[in-house]
């Protein structure tokens, strides 16, 4: 990896940012404003999945969901998104909104997934741009996917086959029967939980797009999308013990771009999106915390 930077660092000085102009405050604000649409999506799908508990308004899933991003930033691969979701929502069992935002992560999944797959059909079938991979490596990848998917969608749409075996084991037996409202989770529901979570990715996509298109690298709509869809996909199986999962992604993704046109601006422009989606929504929901604890003393 030392050798890639060394032989691309270069790439950075060729960048022509105006930091003073009209356009790039205009850009910041677009990303910005995707960044609210990205979590939006999330608020409207936390608030439809915890409405089977309680109904809450779209303000306060907003809340929930943006305390949960900063309570999540100080915990490996961002697993504490429900501590801060506890915090907005203290009248709803904690262990109910563990599991209901375990429900949402996995519609996420299943949606990451399906783009992975299909970014991976692309390069089977017509062209790899990731020339530092080799088409046998994608061709085993496709298979694993497609395994992985099916058993997440069987999860997912028939949970009950999973509880009803939990249920036997003595030691968690009474936390599965408190859960068990969740084997009856409706099929629109989920499948509404399954739309909100692609129009997440698309969000994602065309954030990443947008920042290439801006910096002006040759790298087309359909390379970009099976860059994301790659990355994503495999990201989200390596573990990262630093903060807000930062650093496997950007690692992933400057292996996977090395060879192409985005070169080492690849990890640049992850950084980025990471800064605009994780970043700004940490601060955001930190400051909704601090406000909410002045509030109530």
């Amino acid at each position: 990896m030392y050798n890639v930077i060394h032989e691309r660092i270069l790439e950075f000085n060729e960048l022509t940012i105006d930091f003073y102009s009209f356009k790039f405050y205009a850009f910041i604000f677009l990303l910005l404003g995707l960044q609210f649409i990205n979590w939006f999506f999330e608020a409207l799908k936390f608030k439809l999945l915890i409405s089977v508990e309680k109904k809450i308004n779209i303000i306060t899933s907003l809340k929930a969901v943006y305390v949960g991003n900063f309570t999540a930033f100080f915990t490996p691969d961002r697993l504490g998104t429900f501590i801060g979701r506890i915090f907005v929502l203290k009248n709803v069992e904690k262990l109910k909104i563990t599991a209901l935002t375990a429900v949402g992560n996995l519609g996420q999944l299943i949606a990451t997934m399906v783009f992975g797959l299909l970014s991976l059909t692309y390069i089977n079938l017509f062209e790899n741009p990731f020339l530092v991979l080799n088409q046998t490596f994608f061709k085993v990848l496709f298979f694993v996917f497609i395994i992985i998917l099916f058993l997440l969608i069987s999860f997912y749409v028939k949970p009950v086959l999973v509880f009803n075996r939990l249920e036997k084991v003595k030691y968690i037996k009474n936390y599965i029967l408190r859960l068990s409202s969740l084997k009856s989770l409706k099929a629109d529901l989920k499948t509404k939980v399954i739309i909100y979570s692609i129009i997440r990715f698309l969000v994602f996509y065309l954030q990443y797009f947008l920042i290439i298109q801006f910096l002006a690298i040759d790298f087309n709509a359909i390379y970009c999308f099976t860059f994301i869809g790659i990355l994503y996909g495999i990201v989200t199986f390596i573990p990262s013990p630093f903060l807000g999962n930062f650093g496997s992604r950007e690692a992933l993704a400057l292996y996977l771009t090395s060879a192409t046109t985005l070169g080492i601006l690849g990890p640049f422009v992850s950084i980025s999106v990471w800064l605009i989606n994780v970043g700004v929504s940490t601060l955001i929901g930190g400051v909704i915390l601090t406000l909410n604890k002045i509030k109530s003393n």
